[in-house]
């Protein structure tokens, strides 16, 4: 069992996300992630609160946009996602597409996760 505790508060738990909606492999999948954006302290302190809040179970997948933190920390990321794009060169934005498809292509190898099929 490890020492390590990301736990800030005393309320705080690290349930498995068990979202209806979801199969268990993806539950899984959102667990793990959510627990890696936690865990990084590389993230910003908003998005950690907001897995935080999501693992605790006080907030659901589906709620997040009506949390006006969590639309907040999220919509921020995604202007900053799409500046980021919006300056990559086009030979840049192509390399990055043909390393996205090929991830995804060893990701469905290895029989892991949904086939990502680029449009």
């Amino acid at each position: 069992m490890s020492t390590h505790s990301a736990f800030t508060s005393p309320g705080d738990r690290d349930y498995p996300v068990e979202e209806r909606d979801l199969s268990e492999e993806q539950n899984e999948h959102l667990t793990t992630s959510l627990r890696a954006v936690r865990d990084n302290r590389s993230a910003p302190p908003a998005l950690q609160d907001l897995a935080r809040k999501m693992l605790g179970g006080r907030l659901e997948t589906k709620d997040v946009l009506d949390d006006p933190a969590g639309y907040r920390v999220l919509t921020d990321g995604l202007a900053g996602m799409r500046e980021s794009w919006r300056s990559m060169s086009p030979q840049d934005r192509q390399a990055l597409r043909t390393k996205v498809e090929e991830k995804a292509e060893e990701a469905a190898a290895d029989g892991v996760g949904a086939a990502y099929r680029p449009r």
